[in-house]
């Protein structure tokens, strides 16, 4: 039987750990907001799907608040 030996604190602070820089992600979706009533567009690149639904939730909120039928959402790649 295998038994696994705890490390001592001297050996995990000896250890080196590496940041990795920042990468760069394209927009794996864009979330397109129209203003039906002066036709202005707005795109907004987003990484990740759940906050493109989200934005779009917000904008129905606010169409059903503010402006009725005048905002449009759209989520596409």
């Amino acid at each position: 039987m295998l038994v696994k030996k705890r490390l001592p604190v001297e050996e995990i602070e000896s250890q080196a750990a590496l940041q990795l820089p920042q990468r760069d992600m394209l927009a794996l979706v864009n979330v397109v907001i129209f203003n039906v009533l002066n036709n202005l567009t707005v795109n907004i690149p987003v990484q990740n799907n759940k906050v493109a639904v989200q934005v779009c939730a917000a904008v129905d909120l606010i169409n059903t608040i503010i402006a009725p039928n005048n905002l449009t959402c759209t989520i596409g790649q």
